[in-house]
């Protein structure tokens, strides 16, 4: 008889990522400048977080869900050869652009 392939947990680990991640950890690893700027983007974003005592955690696959929903390659592009604009609301845009800058 045989003994499964990860019996004491510690190899299963690094084969299956947690579920729920810190939330220092999972913001160090997408690369957020500290945790509060990762909280605050989570919550921007209705990603939950789970409080317990206190530690804060995260759904990795939450987040995945979030970037994958927000990355360009999940939206239609809009080029200008895709685009019809009217070329008078175009020169509207372009004076109000205009005025805008500073002189």
């Amino acid at each position: 008889m045989s003994t499964p392939p990860f019996s004491n947990g510690a190899a299963a680990s690094l084969v299956f990522p947690p579920r729920w991640m810190l939330l220092r950890e999972e913001g160090r690893q997408r690369g957020f400048k500290n945790t509060l700027a990762f909280r605050r983007w989570c919550r921007r974003h209705d990603v939950p977080i789970r409080t317990d005592g206190r530690f804060q955690w995260v759904a990795s696959s939450d987040v995945d869900a979030v970037v994958a929903r927000l990355s360009p390659q999940g939206t239609p592009s809009q080029d200008e050869a895709t685009t019809v604009v009217d070329p008078v609301a175009a020169g509207v845009a372009d004076v109000m652009m205009g005025a805008r800058t500073r002189r």
